[in-house]
């Protein structure tokens, strides 16, 4: 009998040994994994403490809510699982992994197959601070646990998150919304989640965080941590905060000391190396999650991706090369989502920082727009920033937040990113249309011609965090109505777009011309006018003063 060995029991792993299972009735299948329960939704912690998510155990249940325990496992799937018991060597000579339980208790357990699902674990900060239980990680199920108690028993009324990236963010909100905590972000970078983010759309982020209530504090280099009388003191720049807990949302490693320890080949990157089957240096181990370094599709370069959707998939690869199917996972674009106060902020590809750390200078586009047509009363405004390579025109990378309908066009930008895809492939994208949930023409179709016309009229996009007082002659083409209900701070003369032929006069040759507008659109088409009629220096405010305003 076929015997697999999986050390770790959240979604990589557990997904190995449920499909495996299917395919094949007589493999013997044991889970080893170190924590009290397993197949935990991690990704939803942010929302039981929350609230969202009332009892701990729906997290880990079936859509039917059958909890997956170990007994559900050992009767439901015929696999055995060891909670509890941690993995203290891998020998790949042999064959064998070492464990130990609870109880101190060691044994053996012979395999034809391992698998490593180990997951990651927290980076944890280089300043000082002490071991107390006002400071804690949110990282573990415990940890999230632990918190909800606490806020339930009103033992919080502050708290300080060190960490602005996703989970920081998500935390951040779950303690705001439901315990009405009032609660301070700080982050090192100088915007928030910026490994997936660019400045303009971290902007429209931060706005909606402080608009409820949260604090942000961004390029706040942490130097320490002091307790006193039951309180913290946050010491970052020349501040200091007092505060009743703190959280470390600082990041996450691969977890691989069992695989370096066992001579199983680490990258660059940190993680696990594996090939397109998921297999590593040595055959018949394979890894999966967070562990291991992932082909990103865009840059063509090891990415570690700590994705449970990513984690879901290579299981299932994993499972079907155990069983002889001969299957591949050829990498990834890195899709993600999150949902800050009824706003949905994606992205997929790469951002500016990522693209320039591989030696290219992107250019980009920024739109405003509907997510349906104007006059459909459900529409929600939608803001957009698409990266692409001027010298072959090839899409980066595309960043979108909004209301509306978000995650439908970040699905669809990855399968064009995989595809090595351009612009005029956002041009000939079909899609589903009517009225009540898209225009005739989408978001993607959108930022395709908005890309054509940049660059067929070299029109330069300026990004709405980079206007200067003095650089530009700005010229707003809205309405009078418009302008009452937002205004433009800088200085500028205002020519209604129904009528610029007859006022282009107005318009000097010898200064650099903005054209503005209330999303971009209008801007960027008299932009090309005037271009076409002799004007030589001449840009538009992407995304409009909409997106200058964050207004959703």
């Amino acid at each position: 009998m076929k015997k697999v060995v999986i050390i770790g029991g959240m979604a990589g792993g557990c997904k190995t040994a449920t499909r495996l299972r299917r395919l094949d009735p007589t493999v013997e299948i044991t889970i080893v994994e170190r924590l009290s329960f397993v197949s935990f939704g991690a990704c939803g912690m942010p929302f039981f403490v929350r609230g969202d998510v009332d009892d701990f155990n729906q997290i880990m249940s079936t859509a039917w809510g059958t909890v997956r325990s170990p007994e559900y496992f050992l009767e439901a799937k015929k696999v055995n699982v060891l909670t509890e018991t941690i993995c203290t060597r891998i020998i790949p000579e042999q064959n064998k992994i070492e464990v130990q339980d609870k109880s101190g208790n060691r044994k053996v357990l012979d395999y034809d197959y391992l698998v490593i699902a180990t997951g990651s674990k927290p980076a944890l900060p280089k300043f000082s601070f002490p071991r107390s239980e006002r400071i804690s990680l949110f990282h573990s199920p415990l940890d999230a646990l632990k918190l909800r108690k606490f806020a339930e028993q009103g033992k919080i009324s502050d708290a300080i998150i060190i960490g602005g990236g996703f989970i920081g963010c998500e935390l951040a909100e779950a303690l705001s919304s439901l315990w009405g905590i009032d609660v301070v972000v700080l982050e090192k970078e100088n915007h928030l989640v910026p490994r997936c983010f660019d400045p303009e759309i971290s902007y429209l982020l931060e706005k909606v965080m402080e608009e409820n209530g949260i604090k942000i504090y961004t390029g706040a280099n942490v130097q320490k941590i002091e307790e006193r009388e039951q309180k913290c003191f946050v010491h970052f720049n020349e501040n200091a905060l007092e505060t009743d807990f703190v959280f470390f949302v600082t990041g996450i490693e691969p977890e691989v000391e069992l695989a370096r320890n066992a001579n199983i080949q680490i990258g660059e990157r940190g993680g696990i190396v594996v090939n397109s089957r998921l297999q590593t240096n040595f055959p018949n181990i394979y890894a999966a999650g967070d562990c291991i370094e992932t082909l990103n599709l865009v840059s063509g370069q090891p990415e570690v991706f700590a994705l449970g959707s990513l984690a879901n998939r290579q299981g299932r690869v994993i499972a079907n090369n155990i069983a002889g199917l001969n299957d591949v996972f050829n990498g990834a674009v890195g899709s993600i989502s999150l949902k800050i106060f009824d706003v949905i902020f994606s992205s997929v590809g790469l951002n500016t920082a990522c693209v320039k750390r591989y030696g290219i200078e992107p250019a980009f586009a920024l739109a405003t727009f509907y997510d349906r047509p104007h006059y459909y009363p459900e529409n929600q405004v939608l803001f957009a920033k698409v990266l692409y390579q001027r010298e072959n025109m090839r899409l980066l990378g595309l960043q979108l937040c909004g209301k509306g309908e978000v995650s439908r066009y970040i699905d669809s930008f990855s399968v064009l990113l995989k595809d090595v895809s351009t612009y005029l492939d956002l041009l000939d994208f079909e899609h589903s249309y009517t009225p009540p949930h898209s225009s005739p023409l989408n978001p993607l179709n959108y930022l395709g011609g908005i890309i054509q016309n940049q660059e067929m009229f070299g029109i330069e996009c300026v990004s709405p965090l980079k206007i200067s007082k003095a650089e530009y002659f700005c010229v707003d083409l809205r309405k009078k109505e418009e302008i009452a209900q937002m205004p433009f701070e800088f200085e500028s003369i205002n020519v209604d777009y129904d009528y610029f032929w007859k006022e282009m006069s107005k318009m000097p040759r010898d200064k650099k011309i903005l054209c503005v507008c209330q999303k971009g659109p209008r801007a960027l088409e008299v932009a090309i006018y005037l271009k076409q009629n002799g004007w030589e220096d001449v840009s538009y405010l992407g995304g409009g003063l909409q997106m200058l305003n964050s207004s959703f």
